[in-house]
């Protein structure tokens, strides 16, 4: 990632202070790779260049014979509605308004088969869609999935042409939110775009899998049927740094003769050192037969996955015949142990020994980005999830619906804890709307109980019945019986409908758990899925607080242009005020800190049973999301975010990195650049200090030694209400009143017991100059394969540089070269998409441009009248595809930790 905002990156996957780039340049010089896997027929391709596209049903679309000539040229991941979403204002009861593309979609898609392939068994496998796919290989129909969330795989061996002969794969997309399931004729409950935003098409990435007829199986339930590699650990010792490590395969036979096969494995290092060999089973399958291989060994000197060592091990699971290698999988996975404690001071989550307080968000599993919604690269994906990071935050629950294959993978690399749901949207259902959510909780417990990161399988985002509870459970212990992970769901406000779940879950999630309701939880009392019963018997886990909104656009009641925040007045469909909530960027910091310190005064480890409750802490969401947003007269989406659409931090996000600090830590909420004569109220964030110091141009304005409690006095039937008392405390919030505005810098310093712990300063801008370009891609550059993106921020800064922070004016744009402009958006206009200018944001914006398949210069200028114009040129590099295939799997932004210590 070509960004200093993520220099966190260089420290987090060592455990000593030496950068990432350094380690990997030691690792390369010192420690080549000893482990080479040894061959076998498996081969995995990037299936994801050059599809053709079009929107609307095709007769004869399946065809081979079928001209497509006139359709776009698209690479995977791609969405039809990236065109047609952010448009216009959001609804809370509908989601995106501006949304006109729900209906049936066309891909088509020609390739080659290498010759090795020949005779071998052909896999396809998506890792979603929206919402429902039908695929054709040469004119036969040979799959299907319907529920839009989980991955599917498709055996086309038997349709396939080899030889070199060309294939026609056409898929017939499906995102209508009215879609039934074809042999029931029954909805998809989670198929709504308020709580699922919808981005139809096929939005994940894709492969093909090549292997022997002896080999093992893939982790994809949906179709297939199969499971694949389970791997875990038993007996571990923390102390003697050792496990035991297992593996379960699912192996096939399908020759057409008996065989007798050997299952072994190897577990590999980051450095490319054997750490352990695994002696497995053999067995004699005959044709046609599929059974479970087993594994084990010993792991010594083991580095075990935690939030912060995320470390993670190659597995290869290797079969043989007679002597020779016929198949080998590499599974990426880690080793911790998991432990689901309840009781006062001793309760919560425990890894690897020790206590770990989950603090971070919830995100809705599309994790849309505003102008491409829910389809981009993968290292766009390790984009946000890198700054939930930096942010400091270890924990993210996803919303509804499984989340995909990339960002689950991404949680592994950066060791963030993850709940993962089945799919629902926010009620209880029996019959087949019961099945379909058990069906998706069974193929993502497939195909995720290899990976580290996810703790947490929910059963929904509501209460579901006790025997539904107990099928998931029984579900966990067939499918992930080491994993070292829990059932449990969100609750809600019924206490008898919670108490009747109380013995069945294994964790307890809450949404806006802590009042003073739960306070005052006595006895059997249950408020909110909150007792005491439950505390002392597992982790209970706030999975949504703090639903509020605010745009990144206004910073305060003070600056311009906009002064504040007037929401918009009126009612809704539902009932609801046009706009539920008030907060600019600079009170929503306020609000939101009032309600984390709310927690975190709770934490389960506390020893007083006055005050420990909570294991972990989520506020909803860590970007901004087109979903059911509550500002609905005024943004285009959920603005619930601490980084808006497109990850430009909020104040909020500044503010989340200093309370979820575990060292000391500082930021001032704001900018320095106000109108003369402006006189405001200045707040400073500080964790972990006990003075925080205010200085203007070098001069001291006051000493804080309390955090400062927030009062909300906002009515909209104005006056101000009256003042509620003393307000809420907000823990990490310093507050210094009637601050004149003098040009210059603004500095604060926080010190405990007498040192100085942290320290910032913020200086006053000039007029607006120039307009400064930066440039944001993979590791790898911009790849000319049809679906990659540039990120490219736009600033206007004056004659210094200094990024004008109350600018918010429009930026014209110009491009030229083998790309496709994307744009960006403004979250408070209406249509500002898919133009060919945007308005800065508080001095900053950042749109996106997606490459070809062509490589070759790309040039974009930006400029407004008045200003020193600026231009940026990237060369999109040659992507290696050839006959619709590439052994480069799509680029990501992490690299994994090395194994040197």
């Amino acid at each position: 990632m070509k960004k200093n905002h993520f220099i966190w990156l260089l420290a987090i996957f060592t455990l000593v202070a030496v950068s990432t780039a350094a380690a990997k340049t030691a690792v390369t010089s010192t420690h080549p790779p000893v482990f080479a896997p040894p061959s076998s027929p498996r081969a995995t391709y990037n299936f994801n260049s050059g599809w053709k596209f079009a929107f609307g049903d095709a007769a004869g679309a399946d065809q081979p014979g079928f001209n497509d000539a006139d359709w776009a040229s698209v690479s995977l991941p791609h969405t039809w509605n990236e065109t047609d979403s952010y448009r216009a204002y959001i609804s809370h009861g509908g989601g995106d308004q501006s949304e006109k593309m729900m209906g049936i979609g066309w891909y088509r898609k020609h390739f080659k088969l290498p010759a090795s392939a020949d005779g071998q068994k052909v896999f396809l496998e998506f890792d979603g869609m929206r919402q429902a796919g039908r695929f054709y290989l040469n004119g036969k129909p040979v799959g299907m999935l319907e529920n839009g969330v989980t991955a599917v795989g498709l055996d086309i061996s038997d349709f396939v042409n080899y030889g070199g002969k060309d294939n026609i794969l056409s898929v017939k997309v499906d995102n209508s939110t009215a879609y039934m399931e074809e042999a029931t004729q029954t909805r998809f409950q989670w198929n709504s775009k308020d709580f699922n935003p919808n981005f139809g098409g096929l939005n994940r990435n894709s492969s093909l899998i090549v292997a022997g007829k002896i080999y093992q199986t893939l982790p994809l339930y949906n179709n297939l049927k199969t499971t694949g590699v389970y791997i875990y650990h038993e007996n571990i010792n923390i102390a003697k740094k050792t496990t035991d490590v297992k593996v379960e395969s699912q192996v096939t036979n399908e020759t057409s003769d008996y065989a007798s096969i050997t299952l072994s494995a190897i577990v590999v290092d980051n450095d490319g050192n054997v750490k352990a060999k695994l002696d497995g089973n053999t067995s004699d399958l005959v044709a046609g037969q599929s059974e479970i291989f087993t594994a084990s060994g010993t792991l010594a000197d083991a580095r075990f996955w935690d939030t912060k060592d995320p470390y993670l091990y190659h597995v290869y699971s290797i079969l043989s015949v007679n002597g020779k290698v016929v198949d080998v999988v590499d599974t990426k996975t880690g080793f911790r142990q998991a432990e689901f404690k309840g009781g006062v001071g001793k309760g919560g989550v425990w890894l690897n020994g020790k206590f770990v307080w989950l603090t971070g968000y919830s995100q809705r599993s599309a994790d849309d980005w505003a102008g491409l919604g829910g389809a981009y690269p993968d290292w766009m994906h390790d984009y946000t999830l890198s700054m939930l990071r930096e942010s400091n935050g270890n924990y993210l629950r996803w919303m509804h619906v499984s989340p995909e294959k990339a960002d689950v993978e991404a949680c592994d690399r950066m060791g963030i804890v993850e709940v993962c749901p089945a799919g629902d949207k926010e009620g209880m259902v029996s019959g087949r709307q019961w099945e379909q959510r058990a069906e998706v909780m069974r193929a993502s417990m497939i195909l995720y109980r290899n990976n580290p990161s996810i703790l947490f399988w929910e059963a929904g985002n509501t209460i579901v019945k006790p025997e539904q509870m107990d099928q998931l459970v029984a579900m966990r212990k067939e499918l992930d019986p080491h994993g070292g992970r829990v059932v449990g769901t969100r609750d809600n406000d019924s206490p008898d409908a919670n108490k009747a779940l109380t013995a069945n879950s294994e964790y307890y999630g809450v949404m806006i758990g802590q009042a003073a309701q739960t306070d005052k939880v006595t006895g059997d009392d249950i408020f909110r899925g909150y007792s005491i019963s439950r505390r002392d018997k597992a982790p209970l886990i706030e999975t949504e607080d703090f639903r509020d909104e605010a745009g990144r656009n206004v910073w305060d009641s003070y600056s311009p242009p906009h002064f504040g925040f007037t929401p918009a007045t009126g009612s809704g469909k539902d009932g609801r005020p046009v706009d539920s909530w008030h907060w600019n960027s600079e009170s929503f910091c306020l609000a939101g800190a009032a309600r984390y310190f709310a927690y975190v005064s709770n934490r389960i480890d506390n020893p007083d049973p006055a005050h420990s409750k909570w294991s972990g802490y989520s506020s909803i969401y860590f970007s901004d999301s087109d979903a059911d947003g509550r500002q609905q007269g005024s943004y285009v989406l959920r603005v619930s975010g601490k980084v808006d659409g497109v990850r430009i931090p909020k104040e909020m996000f500044y503010v989340s990195r200093v309370m979820q600090n575990e060292k000391p830590d500082l930021h001032i909420i704001g900018h320095w650049t106000y109108p003369a004569g402006t006189v405001k109220q200045v707040y400073v964030a500080a964790s972990h200090c006990d003075k925080v110091e205010l200085f203007v141009n070098g001069k001291p304005i006051g000493i804080q030694t309390q955090p400062t409690m927030f009062v909300d006095t906002f009515n909209r039937s104005a006056p101000p209400r009256p003042n509620r008392g003393n307000g809420e405390p907000t823990g990490f919030i310093y507050a210094f009143p009637n601050v004149a505005f003098n040009p210059g810098a603004i500095k604060a310093v926080a010190s405990f017991k007498g040192k100085m712990v942290a320290q910032q300063e913020i200086q006053t801008a000039g007029g607006p100059k120039a307009i400064k370009l930066t440039l944001h891609t993979g590791p790898q550059g911009l790849l000319a394969d049809g679906s990659d993106v540039g990120l490219i921020d736009f600033e206007v800064v004056d004659a210094k540089g200094r990024r004008c922070p109350t600018d918010e004016a429009r930026v014209d744009f110009t491009v030229s070269g083998p790309v496709v402009w994307r744009g960006g958006f403004n979250a408070a206009m209406l249509n500002s998409t898919n133009n060919l200018y945007l308005s800065t944001e508080c001095g900053i914006n950042r749109v996106a441009i997606r490459s070809t398949m062509k490589s070759g210069t790309i040039t974009v200028t930006a400029s407004r009248p008045g200003l020193t114009s600026a231009s940026l040129t990237v060369d999109s590099k040659p992507a290696d595809i050839n006959n619709g295939l590439s052994l480069n799997m799509p680029q990501t932004m992490v690299d994994p930790a090395p194994a040197s210590k």
